[in-house]
């Protein structure tokens, strides 16, 4: 059946191959829509949707990311790292007390921003192709423009860097391109999701679309983002931008 573009629904079943659910942790939402609490909240309306124990949950918090727009880097080093690692420990403390719904401990794991640059065999080479597409693709460009004027943004040098650097991430890790250290799962995921507190930026759907690295024939069938506050996946493949609604 031919999908409808941006028509987009909920997920009722994960498949049953080795999975893993990610959370990329916004450094500015880590105490309020992405709290420990609401965190946990979202995993655990999850797991009805997993029809055999063969998935994983990874944490990826992204202090690094925000070293972009960051000029006093040892004050802002160390308030990220205290959040992150108290983040940590709050999930940690909340999986306990529900560990008769999170039976397998192990099967839930946490990465640093800095960690994912060493999990992509040439992190930068991809960044830098990623950089050239935007300087000579004028659509590109638009789609950024677009995102930073409906989040309020200035487009600064340091939030372009930000914004590219951000989206080669989702771009790479939905086409299970980034190593995902997860004791459970043992890299043999064969998907991943996505899942964020809200709709992704146009500019990162329009990336994946381009395929600039010519990764898009990897069969993760999880080609976009799961909205955990509209309970829907969208599929990056199936978004017709000039006529896509994200709020």
């Amino acid at each position: 059946m031919t999908m409808v573009k941006n028509e987009f629904f909920d997920i009722n079943r994960f498949p049953k191959d080795w999975g893993i659910i990610v959370m990329p942790i916004s450094m500015s939402k880590i105490i309020s829509a992405q709290s420990a609490e609401e965190c946990v909240r979202h995993l655990r309306d999850m797991l009805p949707k997993i029809s055999i124990n063969r998935v994983g949950a990874h944490f990826f918090y992204s202090e690094g990311l925000y070293m972009n727009l960051e000029h006093d880097a040892f004050t802002t080093k160390n308030n990220f790292a205290h959040a992150a690692t108290g983040h940590k420990r709050a999930v940690q403390k909340l999986l306990v007390q529900h560990r008769q719904k999170f039976q397998i401990e192990n099967a839930i794991s946490f990465e640093s921003w800095f960690q994912m640059y060493l999990s992509h065999k040439s992190f930068f080479n991809a960044l830098k192709a990623v950089r050239d597409l935007y300087e000579s693709d004028p659509e590109f460009q638009k789609w950024v423009a677009v995102d930073a004027e409906e989040n309020g943004r200035e487009l600064t040098e340091e939030q372009l860097s930000f914004y590219l650097e951000e989206h080669l991430f989702e771009y790479l890790l939905m086409n299970r391109q980034l190593e995902l250290h997860n004791d459970f799962v043992q890299g043999r995921e064969q998907w991943v999701l996505s899942c964020y507190p809200g709709a992704p930026l146009k500019a990162q759907i329009y990336l994946v679309q381009k395929d600039p690295l010519d990764i898009n024939k990897d069969r993760n069938p999880y080609k976009g983002q799961y909205d955990l506050l509209q309970k829907k996946f969208v599929n990056y493949l199936q978004v017709d931008l000039n006529t896509y609604e994200s709020q």
